[in-house]
């Protein structure tokens, strides 16, 4: 066992029993001493297999001040309290003293150690709040809670959906995490778990909020079992405001929410840095500190998709192109001829590999014929309902930036919405959605200062200084993108971004997108990209030959050339590629899946 030592730590707390004491503050001394397996970290050189040390210390100090112990007993305790329970510590020795408390004697002091098995068999809650029947904000603004949903029963999606409904009816929804997929804790003997976080606002204090929530559960069905059994829906409040609660019924913050992967991983979606007002760590730094086996966490990031759910992070999922157009730079004309024509296209995608279809009547191709929504929908509803006769669950997408294309579409079998403006053009597409309960892709497509010089002959050293860069752009453009569609009510598994290879954009900036993917990854959303035999390949191929012939479409070169574009994106963690060519980019997926997921 390694050891960390922080020593002659001077803070400043309430501490004693008398009255003259409970109204200033005394200097304290503190060493600590945390016990802790650091093998991992040095033979791995990965940090976070170790405690940061600058957070330790900043929470154990935030602790110690706010704290009002009458005993340095208790203090010791609520400190290792803090080490064990939020940096799951396995061992750890406190020293308090009150230096000068007995002038020309020996500093009193006391000595502990704890383990973190102590503090699991042993719950405390520090400084319970005294609630009343009107607790809540005194000048009348809403109260904030975070409330744990999960399911593992029935159409588990559905039930979350719906409960989420309810909670709508008394509170204010202002945003959910992602969606998770979880193994079962304590019984193990049962389904899987569907889990997620949502944050409310609601004028409720808290144990009405408690019953309110108690009702959606008994509304929806759940039964009573034994404690962590199976049930169609479970919601615990996590937070409310920064409360500090313990009664017979009910404990916050939720006394076991440090040691759950299952509420930590949705929690740190939407309040990564919210203080726990008794450990006095962050739910970020919590999640951090989550044990795990040597396979590390089994919980997933999911997708619904269809009937079925996809993981993400561990494969990259293959959408074939099926364009219902005259004018497509790609295929244009080979499919638009009638229904069957188009589905026999669908099912070559399906049997090379696709997991799902794009399918799409408006071409997006420069000076491409804009189509009426009535036009639109007779190229299109013909296709999906002849689809959904021969494969009534294979999931499919439209590729429209109409709202009333895609309600009809969705209605008609569609389960995802691809719409190439980010919801821009018609922004009651992203309505849709929510009111539908099916995901979006939201690309870029705005024009950069860049390619607007581009397209006006400006010379390269023009174009390429004092602008924003393209990841930067891109970014800020998804932030919005999002926060408005969390914003309309769109749940954030519902959410897919696309940075939009070639649109709007030059050749140079699609190529800048490809070699830093990863850092539009980091936005934690699920990421499409479709490269699928586009310009900026061609002139990529072009310009290395020092040539001014850029290879057509539907030249073999740019095959490759997507293939490459594919298996980079794979690498940094593309999610979902959109292409034209499934059996041969199929064959590179495996190989990247392989080397860098698996």
């Amino acid at each position: 066992m390694d050891t960390i030592i922080l020593k002659d730590l001077h803070v400043q707390a309430v501490i004693g029993v008398n009255a003259s004491e409970r109204n200033i503050k005394q200097n304290l001394l503190f060493t600590i001493k945390i016990f802790k397996d650091l093998s991992e970290c040095g033979s791995s050189d990965l940090v976070h297999h170790t405690i940061n040390y600058s957070t330790l210390s900043k929470s154990i100090i935030a602790y110690i001040e706010s704290s009002q112990h009458f005993t340095l007993e208790a203090l010791a305790t609520g400190v290792a309290r803090t080490c064990c329970l939020g940096f799951g510590v396995e061992v750890v020795k406190v020293q308090v003293q009150k230096p000068g408390a007995i002038k020309l004697a020996a500093w009193p002091g006391v000595k502990i150690c704890r383990t973190l098995d102590f503090f699991k068999n042993n719950p405390i809650v520090e400084n319970p709040t005294i609630i009343t029947s009107s607790l809540g904000n005194a000048n009348g603004t809403p109260n904030t809670s975070y409330i744990a949903i999960g399911s593992n029963l029935g159409d588990k999606f559905q039930n979350i959906n719906k409960a989420l409904e309810l909670i709508q009816s008394f509170s204010k929804l202002v945003s959910t995490s992602f969606m998770y997929e979880a193994p079962p804790a304590y019984f193990l003997d049962q389904p899987s778990f569907f889990n997620c976080c949502c944050k409310i606002t609601t004028q409720l204090n808290p144990h009405d909020l408690l019953s309110r929530l108690k009702e959606i559960e008994k509304k929806m069905g759940r039964a009573e079992t034994f404690r962590n059994g199976p049930r169609v829906i479970d919601l615990d409040i996590i937070y409310y405001n920064d409360i500090v609660l313990k009664s017979d019924t009910l404990e916050i913050p939720h006394k076991l929410m440090y040691e759950r992967d299952f509420v930590l991983l949705p929690l740190s979606d939407i309040a990564p840095d919210f203080i726990h007002p008794t450990l006095y760590i962050t739910t970020n730094q919590m999640k951090i500190n989550l044990k795990t086996d040597d396979n590390g966490s089994k919980i997933k990031k999911v997708i619904k998709v269809g009937n079925g759910t996809w993981e993400l992070g561990k494969r990259t999922y293959i959408m074939g192109i099926l364009n219902i157009t005259p004018d497509s730079f790609a295929d244009g004309g080979k499919y638009n001829q009638n229904e069957e024509v188009a589905f026999t296209q669908f099912e070559k995608l399906v049997k090379e590999g696709a997991h799902i279809v794009d399918i799409g009547g408006q071409s997006t191709y420069p000076g491409a014929e804009q189509l009426t929504v009535a036009v639109e929908l007779e190229r299109v509803l013909p296709v999906i309902k002849r689809i959904r006769k021969g494969y009534p669950d294979f999931p499919l997408s439209i590729d429209t930036y109409h709202s009333q294309v895609a309600s009809q579409a969705v209605k008609a079998g569609c389960n995802i919405i691809n719409d190439v403006t980010g919801g821009l053009r018609d922004p009651n597409i992203i309505k849709v959605a929510r009111e539908l309960g099916v995901p979006i892709i939201l690309n870029h497509d705005q024009a950069t200062p860049q390619y607007l010089l581009k397209q006006s002959g400006a010379s390269e050293d023009t174009i390429n200084s004092n602008y924003p860069d393209i990841i930067d752009i891109v970014q800020r453009f998804f932030k919005e993108r999002v926060n408005t569609a969390v914003a309309s009510g769109l749940y954030r598994w519902q959410i897919i971004l696309d940075p939009g290879l070639g649109f709007a954009k030059t050749y140079d900036q699609s190529i800048e997108i490809l070699k830093r993917g990863k850092e539009l990854v980091r936005l934690n959303f699920p990421i499409l990209i479709g490269p699928s035999r586009k310009g900026f390949i061609g002139a990529t191929i072009a310009k290395a030959e020092s040539s001014t012939e850029i290879p057509d479409p539907k030249s073999s070169r740019r095959l490759w050339g997507t293939a490459a574009c594919c298996c980079i994106a794979a690498g940094w963690g593309c999610d979902i590629i959109r292409i034209h060519d499934v059996s041969e980019i199929k064959d590179t997926i495996i190989i990247s899946d392989t080397v860098y997921r698996q």
